[in-house]
């Protein structure tokens, strides 16, 4: 045995490497033991073989470290997470200190806080009147009507989100990945957007509210803290008002009652441009029965019509796609393409990343083919 070659010792010659496979002929003049002796003897080899390979395999090879490595940092992850939350003592903080905190954290608050409170005054004061007078029917339905009610529910919804908002933020939950930050931004863009059609119908706002205010004896918040006359009877005991109020009120009286005429202005011009197109409708039907007349002379020749120029006879109605055959056959083409489109699945190769389908699946249409 110590004479024999180590069994993963194959050599160095090339020529031990050829004429070692046996073929076809030389198969058919061995016997059958033979052969199966040679194929008994591959099979012990190949399980020696095996058992070398599976003793050579390491715990590496499995990839255990691997697995219990990560197990490790999870655990440790666990236990840093399960760690004692320092307590922030808010009372200590004076106010400027507590706001900067707030201000850090939740920048956003002020600002929707400021918004509730605005939006809340809006509906109180300026929706709530207007779509009681679309109920009273003072303002007809339509369009106007439509919008103000998208409007008041707009603000209503807008309002209700913020309030939940601050539900949040007084139990200290984290809000910055709850779904109610995409609904607050949603709801403001779409009152951005309003924006620009409050500032076209401003002026028909004010005089409706006006008129609203002026029948009910009520005026708006804003109206109350300062009015525009103090009664006569209140003069000799109350403090006359400081000129920068005085003034302000008069500027706003100003701007109303300009916004008034305006407003007639308008309503006049557009009911003299109407009268004009009307006066000119008439004069122009005046005109086109006159020149009727002076036509239908009895001793003038009649004119030449389109059928007469053409003479086409009795020829058959064509469509307009075949006088080009190059345009037909294309129009043929195409919807021969989309024709096959339902019999055949397009091939779709694989340049993109797969993104769903882009029309809906339809589950009783099958356009496989049977195998027979």
């Amino acid at each position: 045995d110590a004479e024999l070659p180590h069994e993963l010792s194959w050599g160095k010659r090339k020529q031990l490497y050829y004429d070692t496979d046996y073929g076809g002929e030389g198969k058919a003049k061995r016997s059958g033991q033979e052969l199966d002796a040679e194929e008994e003897e591959e099979e012990e080899e190949a399980q020696v073989i095996q058992r070398r390979l599976v003793q050579d395999l390491g715990e590496d090879d499995f990839g255990l470290d691997v697995i219990q490595g990560y197990l490790a940092e999870q655990r440790k992850t666990q236990q840093a997470d399960k760690g004692q939350k320092i307590a922030k003592d808010f009372q200590a903080l004076s106010k400027k200190e507590q706001l900067k905190l707030l201000k850090q954290e939740s920048p956003e608050l002020l600002q929707l806080i400021e918004d509730f409170e605005v939006k809340l005054m809006e509906l109180k004061d300026e929706l709530q009147p207007l779509l009681q007078m679309v109920k009273n029917g003072t303002i007809p339905q339509g369009k106007g009507s439509r919008y103000l009610q998208t409007k008041f529910h707009l603000y209503l919804n807008y309002c209700a989100n913020i309030s939940f908002y601050l539900v949040l933020k007084s139990k200290r939950m984290p809000v910055h990945s709850h779904p109610v930050i995409e609904r607050l931004v949603a709801y403001r863009n779409i009152i951005n957007d309003l924006a620009v059609v409050d500032q076209k119908l401003s002026s028909e706002v004010r005089l409706l509210l006006k008129k609203f205010y002026d029948k009910k004896e009520v005026r708006p918040r804003e109206q109350k803290k300062f009015p525009a006359l103090p009664p006569r009877a209140a003069k000799k005991n109350k403090p006359k008002l400081a000129p920068a109020f005085t003034k302000g009120q008069h500027e706003l009286a100003e701007e109303s009652d300009l916004d008034e005429e305006a407003a007639l202005r308008y309503y006049k011009m557009m009911e003299e441009k109407v009268k004009l197109k009307r006066k000119r409708t008439a004069e122009q039907d005046v005109l086109e029965e006159e020149v009727e007349q002076e036509e239908e002379d009895p001793n003038k020749k009649r004119g030449v019509t389109y059928q007469m120029i053409k003479n086409k006879g009795l020829t058959p109605k064509r469509k307009k796609i075949d006088r080009n055959p190059r345009v037909k056959h294309r129009e043929k083409f195409r919807r021969a393409k989309i024709r096959r489109k339902g019999q055949v699945r397009e091939v779709r190769r694989e340049l993109h990343r797969y993104s769903g389908e882009l029309s809906g699946i339809r589950a009783g249409v099958k356009k496989s083919r049977k195998l027979q």
